[in-house]
């Protein structure tokens, strides 16, 4: 894509010059044409056709088709991680979950309510599991509080259900928007005193594994797959059933002060750290300066209410609170009236609140207007309690570094968990909670990435860690001398998912059963990755290779150049474009680069279309009178030339073709025969001129391309599993083999096809091709054909313009049914066309 990118970007450079100097060049003709009417038929000419090919693009394509491809994109919060999955099912019962992961049988990831922040929800053609409607109380013991629930279920619901009973949640986050699910799955921890995360206030899980089976995890059976499940960020099997133990609602009263930073532990151990009456605390550290921290603090109080509500309900209106979050996300003038002025606003207010109100807030206040452009981002540091003062200036030294627009910071205090195996506090900590706001183009993403391996390294080096549920920009190195005990949850892993079919981004990248897999090693080959929207996107761009093959084949049968059905050829080209963008419009995200080059490849095969569709009609037409039966030397040798060019653009890049050598051996080919003399010069004139501008505009794009300083890919990968022994050939490699898997490297376009085609004789499944797990595919039928193969979706139809009796099919299959519609296709003698490789 960077290459399509920057090619387009000399050629506009170039057009933007062209049309600079037709600007002139016409404001020039118009003086001249007012002062000398006389000579303003080759303006007016030239203007005409400008307008035909306005017009022609205009009144092609087809802008009735609304057909779009099933969105199969999962995403979170921030819209950084978007990740395209096989297939998405929303389990409403155990059976169904089962079923699920016994019918497939590749990876599986897990999602909740999509607030982890670093593709811990998803895993590239992975089914998976949408965990939101499996969301019941299942059991509600009043006399030891008590509450068994299913993972989908959101803390605010289970709020409603349990503050009829007055009884509140233990330990949770400080929003109540997260699944119950994924929050065991994170370890979470909220602002509560005297705890630290989760997992102290689990009880049991049930589990259903990769092998399809029901286990009860605690801390008396499975114990290990306990520890491993929680905190584990779905890794180790679905957990369908959570037993939690609950505790008092009961009325808080705030309290705030402000402490200085280096004070802040001292004033922690000396007011709230003993306090069993403090329920919620944490204190705002505020940025720039990072030298000031406002205590607020929760005490159980006996005094009036000041807001009766007891569960913050859904729906209200936060527009107040996610504008004051944009101004403080301005700069740091903002951060200045947010400390001076907005703060001691809202905290100059008595308030006493019922606990299960303070514990349901509503992330909608945090929300942007867009997350196109920017995003809000969490970070999480656990910084053992006495080095907070050592670790706050290495903090601030990153953040002005790289100029991080830090939002807020929120410190709370944990207490140590030695039961998780990737537990984040091995020793009393606390945590500093980052918001912070980023960009969302590459060059943020990067930047974001490289003062978080930076900030990692100053957290280990005050002997912390950092919480897992976001971005996974660590190394493996870091990963490892932070979390000591993830080889246990490893070992565990690979005990009860051994094919380690539970898998997200996250895991993926630290898992270490994982680092000698085959597809590993893929995705270390430059380019081995291919945007899956492309295999449809090429279609138009392929139909630019199927049309000259007609073309070539039109004049080998003797038809007439002037015959040739340029418009409905143009008309197509569109049809493609229009049916390809709209497919793709709702299931991928906008492929700028791509579309941009469709459209100008569209409107240069419509300029040339046009104008051999006025010249052929008109003066070829004419000179078409004069031929008679049989044809020259010099004719033949121009069918050969296009017959030459189409079977080239099948395989290499069409600006790559010899143009030049074509139009010096048709003015050497001889002159025999009893040809006509004129028409057999009209055509060697017209074609000297369609090559000479093909080769001139073919040195441009091969100008634009080296300009890229990238070598174009020319191979494409797949993984596939067989038995079989598979030959190499001059455009098939076996790169890799592992057991049964092979990773295998095929040359790209026309050779592709032809590799695919002859694949299909052997006993071979495609797991996945350039990572994507679905590919489209052109056969053509004649109208005695039928195209009933099961497992495939018919995109549309296309005509080929120059034969009413065939149709083009556009089918989408999934990958790994690639080789058996090819082999039905073989056996019902329906041509494969072509196979769109990205």
């Amino acid at each position: 894509m960077k290459k399509i990118k920057t090619v387009f970007k000399f050629i506009l450079r170039i057009i933007l010059k062209v049309l600079t100097f037709v600007y002139r060049m016409l404001r020039k003709c118009i003086r001249f044409i007012h002062n000398k009417k006389r000579y303003s038929i080759p303006f007016y000419t030239f203007i005409g056709y400008i307008v035909l090919v306005i017009i022609l693009i205009k009144v092609s394509g087809d802008n009735n088709f609304n057909k779009t491809l099933r969105n199969k994109r999962v995403n979170d919060v921030t819209q950084l991680n978007s990740i395209q999955v096989a297939s998405e099912v929303q389990p409403n019962s155990n059976e169904e979950i089962i079923e699920a992961i016994k019918s497939s049988n590749g990876p599986i990831s897990i999602g909740g309510g999509r607030f982890s922040m670093g593709g811990q929800i998803g895993f590239q053609n992975s089914l998976h599991l949408d965990m939101r409607q499996f969301n019941k109380v299942l059991n509600l013991d009043r006399k030891k509080k008590q509450v068994t629930v299913q993972p989908g279920i959101v803390w605010r619901d289970l709020q409603k259900v349990i503050d009829k009973e007055n009884l509140s949640i233990k330990i949770m986050q400080t929003y109540a928007n997260f699944t119950v699910g994924g929050s065991i799955s994170v370890n979470c921890h909220g602002r509560y005193i005297g705890h630290g995360p989760i997992i102290s206030s689990v009880l049991q899980l049930k589990i259903v594994t990769a092998s399809g089976e029901l286990i009860t995890a605690s801390r008396t059976e499975n114990e290990d797959v306990f520890k491993a499940a929680i905190g584990g960020y779905g890794g180790i099997g679905v957990i369908v059933e959570a037993t939690l133990q609950l505790v008092d609602n009961v009325k808080v009263e705030r309290q705030t002060q402000l402490v200085n930073v280096s004070y802040y532990n001292q004033f922690f151990s000396n007011h709230i750290r003993n306090d069993t009456d403090v329920i919620f605390q944490n204190g705002d550290l505020y940025p720039p300066n990072y030298d000031i921290v406002n205590n607020v603090s929760w005490i159980v109080s006996d005094k009036e209410l000041t807001d009766t509500t007891r569960v913050t309900p859904e729906g209200l209106n936060y527009r107040l609170e996610s504008n004051l979050v944009e101004m403080v996300s301005w700069s740091n003038f903002g951060k200045w009236v947010r400390r001076k002025f907005i703060d001691p606003a809202i905290y100059r207010k008595k308030k006493i609140v019922w606990r299960n109100k303070e514990a349901s807030y509503d992330v909608a206040e945090l929300e942007p207007k867009s997350r196109k452009e920017s995003t809000y981002v969490l970070q999480e540091y656990f910084i053992p309690v006495n080095k907070l003062e050592s670790f706050v200036p290495k903090m601030r030294s990153i953040y002005d570094k790289y100029d991080v627009n830090v939002l807020n910071v929120s410190l709370r205090h944990a207490y140590p968990d030695k039961e998780s195996y990737l537990s984040w506090a091995d020793e009393e900590v606390f945590a500093f909670v980052i918001y912070y706001k980023q960009g969302t183009d590459a060059k943020s993403k990067s930047i974001v990435k490289q003062w978080t391996i930076e900030m990692t390294d100053a957290i280990l080096s005050e002997n912390g860690k950092w919480y897992l549920p976001y971005q996974p920009h660590a190394t493996k190195e870091q990963f490892n001398q932070a979390f000591s005990n993830a080889d246990k949850y490893f070992e565990v892993k690979n005990r009860i998912d051994s094919l380690h079919r539970f898998n997200n981004e996250l895991l993926d990248r630290y898992n270490p059963y994982l680092q000698t897999s085959i597809e590993k090693d893929a995705e270390e080959i430059k380019g081995y990755l291919r945007e899956e929207e492309q295999t449809v996107l090429t279609v138009p761009e392929w139909y630019l290779v199927f049309n000259p093959e007609e073309y070539a084949g039109f004049l080998e049968d003797g038809k007439d150049p002037s015959d040739f059905p340029y418009y409905r050829s143009i008309d197509e080209y569109w049809k493609l474009y229009d049916r390809s963008k709209m497919l793709v419009s709702k299931a991928y995200p906008n492929n700028e680069e791509y579309n941009t080059m469709l459209g100008v490849i569209g409107v240069s095969v419509t300029m040339e279309y046009a104008v051999k569709m006025i010249y052929e009609n008109t003066i070829g037409r004419l000179f078409e009178w004069f031929s008679n039966e049989s044809i020259s030397e010099k004719e033949e040798t121009i069918v050969e030339a296009q017959r030459a060019y189409s079977d080239f653009i099948y395989h290499t890049a069409w600006y790559e073709f010899e143009f030049m050598p074509w139009i010096k051996k048709t003015w050497k080919a001889s002159n025999s025969n009893n040809a006509s003399w004129l028409r057999k010069w009209e055509r060697t004139m017209f074609f000297t001129l369609e090559f000479t501008f093909k080769a001139a505009y073919a040195q441009l794009i091969e100008w634009a391309a080296k300009a890229s300083y990238e070598e174009p890919v020319t191979d494409i990968y797949m993984v596939v599993s067989s038995e079989d022994t598979i030959t190499p050939n001059k455009d098939l490699q076996v790169i890799k083999e592992q057991e049964n898997k092979k990773l295998l490297g095929i040359t790209r376009w026309g050779a592709f096809t032809k590799t695919i085609i002859k694949l299909c004789d052997q006993d071979i499944e495609i797991q996945e091709i350039g990572g994507n797990d679905e590919i489209v595919v052109s056969v053509l039928l004649n109208k005695n054909q039928q195209l009933d193969f099961k497992n495939m979706e018919l995109l549309y139809e296309s005509d080929v313009v120059t034969d009413s009796n065939t149709t083009r099919y556009v089918c989408l299959l999934q990958v790994n049914e690639l080789l058996p519609f090819v082999r039905y296709a073989k056996n019902k003698s329906i041509e494969v066309e072509h196979v769109f490789d990205y």
